[in-house]
């Protein structure tokens, strides 16, 4: 049997009161349960660790020698749980997010701004990158957390799932009309065929979003019409807006364009794509006290920002 923190306390107050009986009513428990615990200490030890008497309890030698060790370890106990309370409740250390642009323009404000006001000593970094490389800067420790839409890119790594951003075919009112004719103005959907009207500008295949628009046309056997490839979000939707091509990207991506009426925005009617988000991190790094709670926060801040509509993550065509 482990000799457990009850049992070392409830030591240092027999040892400390001379009494089991004034220790059990100082420790507010019955005094045949503290004896218990005693004897139980005793056997477990090999060892008399009290003499008692009429009058009372005395530590023996080997009681003394154990009453240091158990004093000393409970002061250890006693600083460590004061360390991890002081780390709550203002944590410190780095936290490492890698994440997109597109995530990044999202997120930046309002994670910044939160960890600014409730944690100032936490040095928070958030670094845009292809998410590609994100689950090797997990597993290297380069990143603490990380932002992803593939949950099969890396062993090693935990997966969290936070949402299914919905993707639409960004273009410009002159390419919507060449593709759809007369009917182009009153159309706000558009079907999977009649992307092959539309001169395409994606990213190069290894991007995680034309690997989720590849295989959603797979299933179709239709291939787009892709006239230039371009791996950044933003030069994709600038294209798009100056009538160079075409392209598809998450609605969030571009709804402060479409509000604006820089570009113009139709829905893939026949079968709407989704293009998943993952918070994801190492599965055997130690997670630290600032990380955890960094990560607790994406997570209701995302859901949050979900709920009220400032992650547009669908588009509303009507």
């Amino acid at each position: 049997m482990a000799i457990d923190l009850r049992s070392m306390r409830s030591f240092v107050a027999v040892a400390s009161a001379g009494s089991i009986s004034r220790a059990a009513e100082h420790l507010h428990i019955a005094q045949p349960a503290l004896s218990l615990q005693i004897k139980n200490i005793e056997e477990h030890l090999g060892a008399q660790l009290f003499e008692r008497t009429t009058k009372g309890v005395t530590p023996t030698a080997a009681g003394q020698r154990f009453l240091v060790h158990i004093i000393d370890i409970l002061k250890r106990v006693d600083v460590a749980y004061e360390d991890v309370r002081e780390a709550v409740n203002e944590p410190t250390g780095r936290v490492a997010l890698g994440l997109s642009h597109s995530m990044s323009k999202i997120l930046t404000i309002p994670l910044v701004s939160a960890i600014l006001r409730r944690w100032p000593k936490i040095q928070f970094q958030m670094i845009e990158m292809s998410t590609g490389y994100i689950p090797e800067h997990l597993v290297n420790g380069r990143l603490d957390l990380g932002l992803t839409f593939n949950s099969e890119e890396a062993t090693g790594i935990r997966y969290t799932h936070l949402v299914d951003e919905e993707l639409v075919l960004v273009t410009s009112s002159s390419q919507r009309r060449a593709a759809l004719g007369s009917d182009a103005a009153r159309r706000r959907q558009v079907r999977l065929k009649e992307l092959l009207r539309f001169p395409m500008i994606l990213p190069t295949a290894a991007h995680s979003l034309r690997n989720c628009i590849d295989q959603s046309l797979m299933r179709h056997s239709l291939t787009l019409p892709v006239v230039a490839e371009v791996n950044t979000i933003p030069q994709l939707i600038e294209l798009a807006a100056q009538g160079l091509g075409s392209t598809i990207v998450s609605y969030a991506s571009v709804a402060a364009e479409h509000a604006a009426g820089r570009i113009e925005v139709l829905r893939i009617s026949d079968e709407r794509l989704f293009r998943p988000v993952y918070l994801c991190r190492s599965a055997t790094a130690p997670l630290s006290i600032a990380t955890a709670l960094v990560q607790e926060l994406i997570i209701s801040t995302a859901t949050e920002m979900i709920r009220s509509g400032e992650w547009p993550t669908g588009f509303k065509s009507h």
